[in-house]
């Protein structure tokens, strides 16, 4: 019974490095333009596909993959501030819900059209498919040891680049004071499509890291953007350290409550935990309480 919760909590920890990714790009376009993009699923999707079309296409490493798609997820997300956030935004907050909604199915329609909806399998960094270690009985895959890793160090990376760089704190003075900023000489709008890349790139990063083990493509990009918003809600949406630890706990809850309840319930039970959340600390674990009224 040890060894099939271990089991599960491995699993978990896997899936939910993904949803925590993604709940930190939530976090980043949060900061930068007050907004939340309902399409950061399929950026974990397209990423992975990315990264599929590097590896087995154009026969390259795995790494050069992983290098190519959080690159390709940058250059994406300062566009897509460009082209669809930023006129959104002249236009209030429910503008920009509806479009990044919109391209939702833009993006899911568009790599169905490009890559096709059947996922794709995508090589591992290391190893063979599926190869595991089996420390006191329970399997690790080697893949799912970089995703524990990788995941830590764009944590910490995060933090250096917000917290210890010129360029970090230029992008939080851009989304506290936009005015001041520009008094300053700081350019808001480089700044916003920046902290846009970036969360693109997490979520990009996010999907190359996992593919090896969930396959890469179809339709699982809502279901991601999802649970990871319920990750950063649960943790603390103004809180980096909330949106990792909420998306590595939804993660864990998902495969435990697999493990022994149907599948048709496991995903309704995670929802709840986002009423949940809301009714009883509507600031998230790691949240401020006077972010609920920023």
């Amino acid at each position: 019974m040890i060894v099939f919760v271990l089991q599960l909590v491995v699993a978990g920890l896997t899936v939910g490095s993904a949803y925590a990714l993604v709940a930190l790009g939530y976090h980043v376009i949060l900061r930068a333009t007050r907004a939340i993009n309902f399409s950061q699923g399929e950026f974990v999707v397209l990423g992975g596909l990315v990264a599929y079309t590097i590896v087995h296409v154009l026969h390259a490493s795995p790494w050069i993959g992983l290098i190519g798609a959080t690159s390709a997820g940058f250059a994406l997300g300062w566009i897509y501030e460009r082209i669809v956030l930023r006129p959104a935004a002249r236009n209030g907050d429910i503008a920009v819900i509806i479009a990044t909604i919109g391209c939702v199915y833009i993006l899911l329609y568009g790599h169905a059209l490009i890559w096709g909806s059947l996922p794709q399998p995508l090589a591992p960094f290391t190893g063979a498919q599926g190869q595991a270690i089996h420390p006191g009985g329970v399997a690790i895959q080697e893949q799912s040891l970089w995703v524990f890793a990788l995941l830590a160090l764009a944590f910490v990376a995060l933090w250096l680049l917000f917290d210890r760089t010129t360029f970090g704190k230029a992008i939080r003075a851009a989304a506290v004071n936009p005015v001041g900023a520009q008094l300053v000489g700081i350019d808001v709008n480089a700044a916003r499509a920046a902290s846009v890349g970036i969360a693109i790139a997490l979520a990009a990063f996010g999907g190359t890291l996992i593919g090896p083990i969930t396959l890469v493509g179809g339709t699982a990009g809502t279901a991601i953007a999802i649970k990871g918003f319920v990750g950063a809600v649960v943790g603390g949406l103004d809180s980096p350290l909330g949106c990792a630890v909420g998306g590595l706990a939804v993660g864990v809850i998902e495969k435990l409550l697999a493990g022994w309840l149907p599948y048709q319930a496991v995903d309704p039970v995670v929802y709840a935990l986002l009423l949940l959340a809301l009714i009883v600390r509507p600031q998230g674990l790691f949240g401020r309480k006077d972010a609920v009224r920023d």
